[in-house]
């Protein structure tokens, strides 16, 4: 995906070099896309070439190293969600970059692949008045393998950080707080949990959000009611409903567009980087959204609603 929504901006962004551990993907990213510097470790790309980002896409349980080194090199960063494994690691990457002077990013592309980034325009344009509740169910039949399926947090950690952070972003505002409830199911092989329910608090906007990776039917979509009209939205479009009729607006970066959606966050980053200040999408915004997710887990193992304090744990 990243590889492939840069390679769609030479004017912007050029590819010099891959990193990875493994031969048989360096000779996989030479061979599908032409990139014939790779490494096998940081060390040796910083040696061996010259860029000014890196694209950190390791998994978040091992990222925090590759931060240090990078960030000590100078080299800002583009990291994937979720940004750490909870938010204790994420405020350490956070200060590794800061301290570094080099700026960080999370790539949250959800705000742009799902219709998330149109319903807030709607939103703010005000078009269906003063939000008074989100509900949002992601179900479907996901079995997951490799890694992932091996961590001790599971379904909300590979989907339910772009629903947490997509909530915030068409809100424009913080949660209070949180309560949680998840499952397990024997049905598939995750040693995490592949189901929950959950209620975020928004100042006076509820949110319902269930997800599911063992249920049989499928269903994704986010009703945004306002005083004034509703909002229903997937992947692919979203309906305006008001009394005047149903408006579609349709969503070009889903689907096959996915990829224009990782370029459109690390560009974020790089128009920071131009101008100065700090991305939309900053590792200290990225705080929020992982507090929630934290939040989740805790709220589920204690039963006990979870507050936050200026959205953060």
């Amino acid at each position: 995906m990243h590889f492939r929504g840069y390679l769609a901006h030479p004017d912007r962004i050029e590819i010099v070099a891959a990193v990875d551990p493994s031969p048989e993907r360096r000779e996989w990213v030479t061979e599908t896309f032409g990139i014939t510097a790779t490494f096998g470790s940081i060390s040796e790309a910083l040696e061996g070439a010259d860029f000014e980002v890196a694209v950190v896409s390791t998994p978040s349980h091992v990222r925090l190293v590759a931060v240090e080194e990078l960030a000590a090199a100078g080299i800002h960063l583009f990291v994937e969600k979720p940004l750490a494994d909870g938010v204790a690691q994420a405020i350490e990457i956070v200060d590794v970059a800061s301290a570094a002077g080099v700026l960080l990013a999370v790539d949250q592309n959800f705000r742009y692949h799902y219709a998330f980034g149109h319903a807030r325009d709607a939103i703010r344009e005000g078009r269906i008045g003063r939000v008074i509740a989100i509900d949002h169910r992601e179900l479907m039949w996901r079995e997951v393998t490799g890694w992932r399926a091996e961590q001790r947090h599971h379904s909300l950690s590979v989907m339910g950080v772009h629903w947490f952070d997509g909530f915030r972003f068409i809100l424009g505002q913080e949660a209070d707080w949180l309560v949680a409830t998840t499952h397990r199911s024997p049905a598939l092989e995750a040693a995490g949990e592949t189901d929950a329910s959950i209620h975020v608090r928004f100042a006076d906007i509820g949110v319902n959000y269930t997800q599911s990776f063992s249920s049989r039917v499928e269903r994704i979509e986010t009703i945004v009611i306002g005083e004034a009209g509703t909002l229903l939205l997937d992947y692919d479009h979203l309906e305006i409903h008001t009394a005047d009729g149903v408006e579609t607006v349709s969503n070009p970066w889903a689907g096959p567009g996915k990829p224009e959606s990782a370029f459109l966050g690390l560009d974020d980053l790089l128009t920071a980087i131009d101008a100065g200040g700090e991305p939309s999408n900053s590792g200290r915004d990225n705080l929020r959204t992982l507090s929630l997710l934290e939040a989740a887990y805790l709220s589920a193992e204690t039963g006990e609603p979870v507050r936050f304090q200026d959205g953060v744990l």
